[in-house]
C-alpha cells in the first residue's frame, strides 16, 4: 500500500527528470559561474601577484540576495584534465573578493591573482586548480549550491626579467633627486 513517504520517495527520480529536462531545454539555473572551465596561458612565474585578464561571473537570478564565498582546491590527481597536474600550492591562486553578497537578479565579477614564486622549476608547466563558488543557504533551506570553475595554468617557458620594474622606479627617482640637487645649487649660487 502506497503511504505518503513511499510516494514522496518514489516522486524524487521524477524531479530531478524534470529538472535536468529544463537545464537541458536551455533554462538557467538559479545560481551559476562561468566560465566553466578557462585557460591561462604564458603566466608568468613573477614572485609576486600578477592579476590574470579573466574574470568569473557568478549569477545570482534568484529573487533574493544570495551570499556566495569563493576558494581554491586542488583537483584530485585523476580528475585533472589530460595533459595537466593538479597545482602543486593552492595558494598560488587568490580570488578577490572571497565573498560577496549579489543582489536579486544580478550578477559579480570575481578576479583572480596569479602569485606563482619566481623558480626555474616552474617553467613550462601546465596545472589545473579549482575554483568552487559556494551560494550560501537561506534560512529553512537544505543542501548548498556549488558551482566550480575549473583553470588551467599554463606558466611561461622562461622567467620574466628580473627587476624591470624596480629598476624604473629606481632610474626616475635618481632623475628625480639629480634634478633637486642641481636646481638647489643653482638657486645657492645665484643668492651668493
Amino acid at each position: 500500500m502506497w503511504t505518503r513517504r513511499t510516494a514522496f520517495i518514489a516522486s524524487i527520480p521524477l524531479f530531478i527528470i524534470v529538472a535536468s529536462s529544463m537545464t537541458m531545454a536551455g533554462a538557467e539555473p538559479l545560481f551559476s559561474a562561468s566560465p566553466g572551465e578557462f585557460t591561462v596561458r604564458n603566466a608568468p612565474p613573477m614572485g609576486k601577484p600578477w592579476t590574470i585578464p579573466e574574470s568569473i561571473v557568478v549569477w545570482n537570478r534568484d529573487n533574493v540576495p544570495r551570499i556566495a564565498f569563493v576558494s581554491v582546491e586542488v583537483p584530485p590527481e585523476n580528475m585533472v584534465s589530460p595533459g595537466y597536474e593538479p597545482i602543486p600550492n593552492e595558494n598560488w591562486v587568490r580570488p578577490y573578493p572571497s565573498s560577496v553578497e549579489i543582489e536579486e537578479n544580478s550578477f559579480a565579477l570575481i578576479d583572480i591573482s596569479l602569485d606563482i614564486p619566481r623558480w626555474e622549476n616552474l617553467t613550462g608547466q601546465k596545472w589545473e586548480v579549482w575554483i568552487p563558488v559556494e551560494r550560501q543557504p537561506q534560512p529553512g533551506e537544505i543542501g548548498v549550491l556549488r558551482p566550480t570553475v575549473r583553470m588551467k595554468i599554463e606558466t611561461a617557458e622562461e622567467l620574466p626579467a628580473e627587476g624591470t620594474e624596480s629598476t624604473k622606479y629606481l632610474v626616475i627617482a635618481v632623475g628625480v633627486v639629480s634634478v633637486t640637487v642641481a636646481l638647489g645649487l643653482l638657486v645657492w649660487s645665484r643668492r651668493r
